[in-house]
C-alpha cells in the first residue's frame, strides 16, 4: 500500500465554530479567489470580485 506524504509546509487549518464564529475569507478562498459550497443538494460559488467584494451565485 502506498502512503501519501503531506508537503513539509502544509499545516492543518482548524476553526472553532460557535454562534459568533468568524473566518477570514483568505482561509476559505483558493488562489483564484473562489470557493465551491454544497448546500441542500445545490452547488454555489463564492468568489472575490475585482473590486475585492464577495459574491455568492448558484
Amino acid at each position: 500500500m502506498t502512503q501519501l506524504k503531506k508537503p513539509a509546509n502544509s499545516t492543518p487549518r482548524r476553526v472553532a465554530i460557535n454562534a459568533e464564529s468568524s473566518v477570514a475569507s483568505t482561509l476559505l478562498l483558493n488562489q483564484h479567489g473562489k470557493l465551491w459550497i454544497e448546500h441542500a443538494g445545490e452547488r454555489y460559488l463564492l468568489r472575490r470580485t475585482s473590486n475585492n467584494r464577495l459574491i455568492l451565485t448558484k
